[in-house]
């Protein structure tokens, strides 16, 4: 768009880099602090993190839409400020909860954060580009969202193991694992503060209130059905997405364990599926992106909702996550999680006005909360009561 630099867009690519890989490593971790750190029985794990996830997505619910229509007002760069601070400090006190209602209270904050952050990244790239290659640019957007959460599961999900070869106790490690985390985010955040674009993107002349800004992004879902249709694909298509982040690292620690591993070799196992279903989802990413600008963008919308829902149902048939099937099995999922991000985004993107863009892109996720706070809750209830793959299957059939 004219305004903006390559500096500006490159900006922009690097924050979906760092910012996925920063939240994604709250879930893929969670299961190490609740066994190393807190001692939680696993017959209780599952509903307890399906609770704590929920009840984050509840907070981020209530803010993300207020967080959206106040960049509109002041721009992207002080919200993601805020943003980042709040994650870099619930990464730094993650570690230190002694009882099960401190991580609570570091788990809001980190929802605070997350309500934030990933907000100005998702309304950035709409910002910064055209419409005509626009589901290329949320391609490459989602490609650099793939690697952070590779970098994430290759690198920092490793971290614990490392920090035990080194002689570290296993406590110990998963402390100074969160604090190299903390750190990533303060620096990464700075970079990012220092390369967005300034300014607000379209100054309003009638200098609506934050909230009479919220109410025109829930408005205009009546309005024009297809942001209707995306903020419905943004329900099923981020709880897609914490399921995977939130149960595939339970199951494997799980199933690690009862055969004989330790909980840091069975992360590790984790972080390689997780890498697959990663992979995939980076290889496709660019296609869905040429889809979605070739094709009616809610027939793309279909497409991508199709592959997730084989994806999704395959990985809840599966007995085993360490068996060679679930190899091609975590390649769907990755390529159907990833389609459904792409063509949501190209759709709200497409009709979002701009001077309400990061007002709309705001509910767009206050629908993906309510879709995660939905996968999480139920998700922990069937993971404990009918089996490790039941939230899988449960997301296949939504």
């Amino acid at each position: 768009m004219p305004g903006y630099t390559p500096a500006n867009l490159l900006t922009v690519n690097f924050f979906a880099f760092c910012i996925i890989a920063a939240i994604t490593f709250m879930g893929f971790a969670q299961p190490y602090v609740l066994t190393e750190i807190l001692n939680i029985p696993e017959e209780r794990q599952g509903t307890f993190t399906g609770n704590l996830a929920a009840a984050a997505e509840v907070l981020g619910m209530l803010l993300v839409g207020f967080f959206g229509a106040w960049s509109d007002r002041v721009g992207r760069r002080p919200v993601l400020l805020v943003g980042f601070a709040l994650i870099a400090l619930s990464y730094f006190l993650y570690p230190l909860a002694t009882a099960e209602w401190q991580l609570v209270i570091y788990r809001m904050l980190f929802a605070a954060g997350c309500a934030a952050a990933p907000i100005m990244m998702s309304a950035s790239i709409q910002d910064s580009v055209q419409e005509i290659s626009r589901g290329k640019w949320f391609a490459i957007n989602s490609i650099c969202t793939a690697l952070g959460v590779l970098f994430m599961a290759l690198v920092l999900a490793r971290l614990p193991d490392m920090f035990v070869a080194q002689g570290m106790d296993a406590a110990q490690a998963g402390r100074y694992a969160f604090w190299v985390v903390t750190a990533f985010c303060v620096l990464t955040g700075m970079l990012i503060w220092a390369g967005i674009k300034r300014g607000v993107t379209a100054p309003d002349p009638d200098q609506q209130s934050v909230w009479a800004r919220v109410g025109a992004g829930l408005k205009i879902a009546v309005d024009n059905p297809r942001i209707a249709a995306a903020y419905g694909a943004a329900f099923i298509g981020r709880g897609d997405i914490v399921i995977v982040t939130t149960f595939l690292s339970l199951w494997v620690v799980q199933h690690g364990t009862a055969n004989g591993l330790d909980t840091a070799e069975s992360l590790k196992k984790a972080g390689i599926l997780f890498a697959i279903v990663q992979g995939s989802s980076l290889l496709w990413s660019y296609f869905m992106g040429l889809i979605a600008d070739r094709l009616n963008r809610l027939t793309a919308l279909g497409l991508a909702l199709s592959i997730a829902a084989v994806g999704y149902t395959g990985v809840g048939l599966l007995d085993d996550p360490c068996a060679s099937i679930a190899i091609p099995v975590a390649i769907i999922l990755g390529s159907g999680a990833s389609s459904v991000v792409i063509a949501a985004g190209a759709l709200v993107g497409q009709d979002a006005p701009v001077r309400i863009r990061g007002t709309v892109v705001g509910v767009f996720s206050i629908m993906g909360s309510a879709g995660i706070t939905f996968a999480t809750l139920v998700g922990g209830i069937v993971f404990d009561r009918i089996g490790p793959t039941s939230p899988f299957l449960m997301m296949g059939v939504l």
